[in-house]
């Protein structure tokens, strides 16, 4: 339980928050900057020319590209990582949500690296440097705005880079920029972000009482805020709760610190989304529900007590495997509130697939997954049966 907490992240939040654009970029003196992005909501939302305005008066040069697509690719990446190497790039700013972000930790890391940046994801190497990265979010949901963590796609191969070198030096957080964001986007990011306090609580070692309160607040908030987006999407308040709850969630996971996280819902699904290129809350949806009723069986107890404490399930009334099945049950009413596919077949992924995710994520059966109740490769096929 001894832990270092830090955190270089400067989180600008409101209404306004792109007029500090300028500032924030003032200290690291760029001169050339390159502007990640993925669709035409730059523009329609007025970042570009705040971008251009900020750059021009700190007399820095802009490039950019706006060919993000969800679950980001590498190929992209390494584009990138050879343009801002060719007009000596000293500064990286991403403009959407986590696949934008990534993308850009993902350029900010491979830039002073003399090798493919895909050895940085698999483990061949790590990094040690990192031009700065700083972000202006248009959805809220993955917390990738203030993490440490970037994920990738080779091919069906998906990894994540996790190392505090990548935390952006900066985000510009103004939930009037969410406004456009597509309901399906937003939903699925919706459904992440309540994920997102649920992997931490679901550890089996040792953890701070304290913190399991606070993930609890997080997570109804989580689902307060998801309905109320269900029923008004354009809502500015609501939308101001989802972006800071966001931040507050993956700062770094410090609402965590001090504990083994689990990860399972997340593994799989990047399993998931990698093979069949699955928007990754949509598939997180399909999944956590079956999850937790296949591993309530033998290991209910952080599901039973988050049950308890979150949806009434007073412990005189149900056993703590009934109190799984009943977090189980919320989870799922609450994703189909959203509008969201709760199982499998409804994202059209074949049944015939689910042993080559199993083989993939076990390596044909010589690893497990995840920590609170490590998974085995006969787990994660019945689990995905059951979220067939």
């Amino acid at each position: 339980m001894s832990f270092t907490y830090y955190s270089d992240n400067r989180l600008v939040f409101g209404t306004d928050a792109q007029q500090h654009l300028q500032e924030l970029l003032a200290p690291y003196h760029p001169t050339s900057i390159l502007l990640v992005y993925s669709g035409d909501y730059v523009f329609d939302l007025g970042i570009h020319d705040t971008v251009i305005a900020a750059a021009d008066a700190l007399g820095a040069k802009v490039l950019e590209n706006g060919s993000v697509v969800p679950n980001p690719r590498i190929e992209l990446v390494r584009e990138l990582v050879d343009t801002a190497r060719a007009n000596n790039v000293d500064f990286i700013l991403a403009a959407g949500g986590a696949s934008s972000f990534d993308t850009a930790k993902a350029v900010g890391v491979g830039v002073p690296y003399a090798g493919d940046v895909w050895d940085l994801f698999d483990g061949t190497h790590e990094p040690t440097e990192t031009l700065p990265v700083g972000v202006i979010s248009t959805i809220p949901g993955s917390g990738s705005e203030v993490s440490d963590c970037a994920v990738l796609q080779q091919g069906k191969d998906k990894r994540a880079l996790e190392t505090r070198l990548i935390i952006p030096k900066f985000a510009i957080v103004n939930p009037e920029y969410s406004r456009t964001t597509p309901y399906r986007y937003q939903a699925a990011a919706v459904a992440d972000l309540a994920v997102g306090f649920l992997e931490p609580y679901f550890t089996s070692g040792a953890h701070i009482e304290a913190a399991d309160r606070l993930l609890e607040g997080g997570f109804i908030a989580a689902l307060t805020a998801g309905r109320r987006f269900a029923a008004d999407p354009q809502d500015l308040a609501t939308r101001t709760e989802l972006h800071w709850l966001s931040a507050t969630m993956f700062n770094h996971c410090w609402l965590a610190t001090g504990s083994v996280n689990d990860w399972t819902t997340h593994r799989l699904e990047h399993e998931l989304g990698g093979e069949y290129d699955v928007i990754h809350g949509e598939g997180i949806a399909a999944i956590l529900p079956s999850i937790i009723r296949y591993v309530g069986r033998r290991a209910p107890e952080r599901y039973a007590q988050l049950a308890a404490r979150v949806f009434g399930a007073d412990p005189y009334d149900y056993t703590p495997q009934q109190a799984a099945n009943l977090l189980a049950d919320r989870l799922e009413e609450h994703f189909r509130a959203l509008g969201l596919a709760v199982s499998l077949h409804e994202l059209d992924i074949p049944r015939s697939g689910i042993e080559h995710v199993a083989d993939v994520l076990t390596g044909n059966g010589t690893k497990t997954v995840g920590n609170y109740s490590p998974l085995n490769r006969d787990d994660v096929i019945a689990i995905l049966e059951l979220a067939y």
